[in-house]
């Protein structure tokens, strides 16, 4: 990821150690929370259908939020908004670990936590290129994604013991605490700084009307947003573990095959900042490391064993890196006024290519009857993709390289 000099400058860094800190225990604690709260809801009634629903919930609510609610992040003064949202959350996570609570109430409860986790995300996103010095900015968006890649892993893994060994409202009650730890952090640590598009600002004659119309009609913007949501395709994989897995004969390897675009994305993002030190050379590589989180997808028509299938998704996670320096070069190039915003509807996005790509990718497979042939179309559709994007890349850096936008 970052190396150690770059890493104990940024941790060094109070704003920024306190953002981190708070936002990596708070995302394992949301793991425990999930997972509890499935458990729970099986448990009172043993329906499959219930407990799948429960987990799916916690997919849906940032998907109408981050578009909705994006804008809070630019209109308030963005520490305001982060403590203010993480105590909110703090309460109804409390409320949730209430013995008795009904699973309606929890439910709703959940909801409302994930669904006003959006403008949280947006203001931390938005906060963070005034928190880090320039030369460090990327350093800090790529150690906060990974950091985010493990305690989601670690959260998971520790859920089950944790709700096994006592029961599922003291996961939710610890998942309570960590809100609280990450708004006390932000208070005492993060500086207020104003809104950067305050209600009543008047908006200048060559302003874009909103940030989705500066998304689309910058080509920069544009084309990073685009390649991004190529995730949709590389994802197919993940969709199909359990079937893939029994294809395989294996099917104690679906756990595994769930686990290696995270670790290889790791483990990508670790090499390529390891390897690349310069920002701009790294944003030369976004076009190439996509091509390379798909094309070996393609192998899949050849119907690997086991083994060639672990290494097909190792080198597939492992370019996915190039997420990162497309997330920070997105981020530098919006101006500030729009960043909550465009955070918001650009992460919408996302979730939606990936959720969408996994649940189109069941609906091929079962037509046409192949798990291989399923995950090696999309990863020949996500070639030509990321292949038509690289060339739209270089055309857009070279007309005006990684430059703020000017309004």
């Amino acid at each position: 990821m970052t190396t150690r000099g770059a890493l104990r400058d940024l941790v060094g860094l109070r704003e920024f150690r306190a953002m981190w800190i708070g936002s990596t225990v708070s995302t394992a604690g949301d793991q425990l929370a999930a997972v509890a709260l499935s458990l729970l809801v099986y448990q009172r009634t043993e329906s499959t259908a219930w407990t799948a629903l429960t987990w799916s919930l916690t997919l849906f609510p940032p998907l109408i939020s981050g578009p909705l609610l994006g804008w809070v992040a630019d209109r308030f003064p963005r520490r305001t908004v982060m403590v203010t949202t993480a105590w909110s959350q703090a309460v109804l996570m409390a409320t949730m670990a209430i013995p008795g609570m009904p699973l309606w109430a929890m439910i709703a409860l959940l909801v409302a936590v994930l669904a006003i986790s959006s403008p949280y995300l947006a203001a931390q996103e938005a906060s963070l290129p005034h928190v880090l010095p320039p030369n460090r900015y990327d350093d800090g968006v790529a150690l906060f994604g990974t950091s985010v890649d493990i305690a989601q892993m670690t959260g998971l893994a520790a859920a089950g013991f944790l709700v096994a060994g006592t029961n599922a409202g003291v996961a939710l009650a610890i998942n309570a605490g960590t809100f609280v730890l990450l708004a006390i952090l932000v208070q005492v640590s993060v500086k207020h700084r104003p809104a950067a598009d305050p209600l009543g600002r008047k908006k200048k004659d060559d302003e874009p009307r909103g940030a989705l119309t500066l998304m689309v009609s910058e080509p920069r913007l544009r084309t990073l947003l685009g390649v991004r949501l190529l995730a949709g395709l590389a994802m197919v994989p993940e969709g199909l573990a359990v079937p893939l897995a029994t294809k395989l004969g294996a099917a104690w390897a679906v756990g595994l095959i769930l686990a290696i675009e995270p670790a290889a994305n790791v483990l990508g993002v670790a090499l390529l900042f390891r390897l690349v030190r310069d920002p701009a050379k790294r944003e030369r590589l976004i076009g190439p490391l996509a091509i390379l989180s798909l094309a070996p997808l393609i192998m899949f028509a050849f119907n690997p064993n086991l083994t060639w299938t672990i290494v097909l998704l190792v080198i597939a996670g492992i370019g996915g890196a190039y997420h990162t320096p497309a997330r920070s070069a997105w981020m530098r190039l919006l101006p500030d006024q729009y960043r909550g915003r465009a955070y918001g509807i650009g992460r919408a996005a996302l979730r939606s290519s990936q959720g969408g790509g996994m649940a189109l990718a069941g609906v091929v497979a079962h037509s046409i009857g192949s798990i291989t042939a399923t995950i090696a179309g999309a990863g020949g559709i996500g070639l030509l993709l990321a292949t038509q994007a690289t060339f739209a890349w270089r055309r857009a850096r070279g007309r005006n390289d990684t430059k703020a936008v000017a309004i």
